[in-house]
């Protein structure tokens, strides 16, 4: 037992000096408001790993403080999440006042449970309060986790809505598909299920020796590290005008309002007869076979739209209303096509795959492969060897 105590020990200590180490990173950087945002994860968790080592060496003082500062973590974290994601695409005069109205509701928390139970325990003050929070404690972290889950769907929401809106604009999204956000909200969502399920395998089995939530914090900072790694070297997210507007957060629209923008975006051709739209896809046709602009691995929607003559809302509409597709995808259907007519023949023969990827307009040896498959469903070291027999 001596030596399960050491470890957790350890463990926690060396998970609170972590986090410390990303929250002065973090601070010093002063790169913009979304890492600021980032360091409230860690800043929260390294009280929230201080109550477990509170519990575990039993002090008083020490568990007052945790409490104080790391409770009620799901009513921070969740719109913290939420308007993360938005500081990589909003500026920051879009994100500080509508996440101090979505942080009501911790503030309520934190004023009426949170610091009466940090007194209690810690300054002797409201002494019966903590031993009637205990009591209703699990069901307190329910309430908390069902309002943190609701944050994580709406966080799984903007991010596809990011992600869509990236492959409207852009040839190549490898560096901001927020790909790691998506595996952070499926481990949290992970994390909450199971520390709900403590929760209520404690409302109806007797309590064993052990803290529980240890296993959590432990989770915890696995996960975080995660967070800190790639949360460091997120960027700014770009979006083109008129996507940003049509691709705010979730939480900002109302159903009606989505179905009127809908409507608008349906109609934003209507000014088009079908002859022209006829030119428009002549026209685009005989861009990318006498130019080939899908060469260039940076092409963005913005471009082709100039070499087109038309604004780039249009070429999206036309993409997506008149030939059922996104930027992306076309795009790289057409680089697909590519590599494959290069395969074709003995000249290329010599070249290595990649290269002949880069040479094509894809950006990295995942992407390709990933989209060479994609648009033909086998790997192009694959495909390479069926064109030899």
């Amino acid at each position: 037992m001596q030596n399960w105590v050491m470890i957790v020990d350890f463990i926690l200590i060396a998970g609170m000096s972590l986090l410390f180490l990303l929250v002065v990173f973090l601070l010093k950087s002063n790169t913009g408001l979304s890492k600021k945002l980032l360091s409230v994860f860690f800043i929260n968790s390294i009280f929230f790993l201080l109550y477990y080592y509170a519990y575990l060496h039993k002090s008083r003082p020490l568990g007052g403080i945790a409490i104080a500062f790391g409770s009620g973590s799901g009513f921070l974290l969740g719109p913290f999440l939420l308007f993360y994601i938005r500081s990589l695409i909003e500026p920051a005069e879009k994100i500080i006042k509508p996440l101090l109205l979505h942080l009501t509701v911790f503030f309520i928390y934190w004023v009426t449970i949170s610091l009466p139970a940090s007194l209690s325990m810690s300054a002797g003050l409201f002494k019966e309060y903590h031993a009637q929070y205990v009591q209703i404690a699990d069901y307190i972290n329910l309430v908390e986790n069902t309002y943190f889950l609701v944050y994580i769907v709406l966080s799984y929401y903007l991010v596809k809505s990011i992600r869509n809106a990236r492959e409207q604009t852009y040839s190549f999204i490898e560096g901001s598909n927020l790909l790691w956000i998506s595996y952070l909200i499926i481990g949290l969502l992970i994390i909450v299920v199971v520390d709900s399920l403590f929760s209520v395998y404690e409302l109806i089995f007797p309590m064993i020796p052990w803290n529980i939530g240890t296993v959590i914090a432990f989770a915890l900072i696995v996960l975080y590290c995660f967070l800190g790694y790639n949360g460091m070297f997120q960027a700014h997210i770009l979006l083109p005008q008129f996507l940003a507007e049509e691709n705010p957060a979730p939480v900002s629209k109302t159903i009606t309002e989505k179905k009127q923008k809908k409507e608008r975006s349906v109609k934003q051709l209507d000014s088009f007869t079908d002859e022209e739209i006829a030119v428009l896809k002549i026209k685009l046709n005989e861009l990318l076979v006498n130019k080939k602009p899908y060469l260039n691995d940076t092409l963005s929607l913005s471009e082709m739209a100039d070499d087109l003559a038309i604004t780039d809302k249009k070429l999206s509409e036309l993409l997506n209303q008149h030939l059922s597709t996104n930027f992306y995808n076309f795009i790289n259907k057409y680089r697909v096509a590519e590599v494959k007519e290069k395969l074709a023949q003995a000249e290329y023969r010599k070249y290595t795959l990649l290269s002949i990827a880069y040479d094509c307009g894809f950006q990295s040896k995942t992407s390709f492969n990933r989209v060479f498959k994609q648009k033909t469903g086998m790997s192009p070291s694959k495909y390479r060897d069926s064109l030899a027999k």
